[in-house]
């Protein structure tokens, strides 16, 4: 099989010939392990070829230069460490009385696809000639409401203005559903979708009140591409376990998540063949602590509870500015020795 059909064989529980290779790599690690790590991944290539685009966060390097940044959404960003993405310190909204004011940037996005449209066909081109999977886009939600009113005003507003905190959110989903028509003209294989909703331990918000305010969001703009004939892809941090249910009713083919907060065997016992899972392994200790051999274990203990049915894992993890090179490349090779 090559990467593509191996990918799509695995979200169809169709018995890939191997589990499919995966890693996100921080513009951070790139900028410090430089051309050792192009070596690496040349030797030992991904599977899947994450494109983001026009308007995503990580399409302008700049987004990640240290320093002050505003963006077109009209809120300022502060990064402190070259390459690492930093956090919103003025939001676009300081009143969320002002919501019904506030206009997303939609001309922007048509001058975007305009200006750089060429470039992604070539991109998406150059995957199609190397047979991978190409997972394209980047909608996010309620990580985009956070960045317009801040994380803690828009609790605020949920909990205390939820009528305008539901109009900031009609006018960040009517933008992202002008967005997607870009990403469905284009030959991508899914789309990725990122917002997340834990914190170590539990759920930001209450599973009833994701049902009432986010989960008619998603199921309007999933339908759209589940009818497209698309995949997708979501990813969401921290204890999510409460909405594994949800997600899985959505019809979202692959979950990236962070199964070691929650515990693999939780996870597995309840929900292994019901959805693909798209790694991941521990970021905040194995992979920038443990050893190869501890990475290789992990492996192949997610291997045998996760692999069910003929599909359901891709091997995935995130490779941080303070992951060794070393544990690098055993995250390549750990999933098909």
């Amino acid at each position: 099989m090559n990467s593509r059909e191996r990918v799509a064989a695995t979200l169809r529980f169709k018995n890939p010939d191997q589990v499919p290779v995966d890693m996100w790599i921080h513009r951070a690690t790139q900028l410090k392990y430089g051309k050792d790590l192009d070596a690496l991944l040349e030797q030992h290539p991904l599977d899947i070829v994450r494109m983001f685009g026009p308007t995503d966060r990580n399409f302008y390097p700049e987004m990640s230069d240290v320093g002050d940044i505003r963006d077109a959404w009209g809120s300022t960003w502060r990064v402190l460490r070259q390459g690492i993405n930093g956090e919103v310190k003025i939001p676009a909204i300081d009143d969320i009385a002002k919501v019904g004011a506030y206009h997303t940037p939609l001309e922007w996005l048509e001058q975007e696809w305009r200006k750089h449209g060429d470039n992604i066909d070539r991109k998406i081109e150059e995957g199609r000639r190397k047979n991978r999977f190409i997972l394209g886009g980047y909608i996010e939600l309620f990580q985009r409401m956070q960045f317009i009113r801040g994380t803690e005003n828009l609790f605020y507003d949920m909990a205390g203005e939820p009528e305008r905190a539901a109009i900031l959110r009609d006018k960040v989903l009517e933008y992202f559903k002008v967005y997607l028509q870009y990403w469905l003209k284009k030959d991508v294989d899914a789309i990725y979708f990122s917002d997340d909703y834990g914190t170590q331990r539990a759920l930001l918000i209450s599973p009833k009140m994701w049902r009432e305010f986010f989960k008619p969001a998603y199921q309007e703009i999933m339908k759209t591409i589940k009818d497209s004939g698309k995949f997708i892809f979501y990813h969401t941090c921290g204890h999510v376990l409460e909405l594994y249910p949800e997600l899985i009713e959505l019809g979202i083919d692959a979950i990236n998540s962070q199964i070691s907060c929650m515990g693999l065997e939780n996870i597995a016992d309840r929900f292994a063949g019901k959805i693909t899972f798209w790694g991941e392994m521990d970021r905040q200790g194995l992979l920038p602590h443990g050893t190869p051999e501890e990475i290789r274990r992990t492996a192949a203990e997610m291997k045998t509870r996760l692999f069910v049915n003929g599909g359901g894992l891709i091997g995935h993890s995130v490779a941080g500015v303070d992951v060794p090179l070393e544990n690098i490349k055993a995250i390549l090779t750990c999933w098909n020795p």
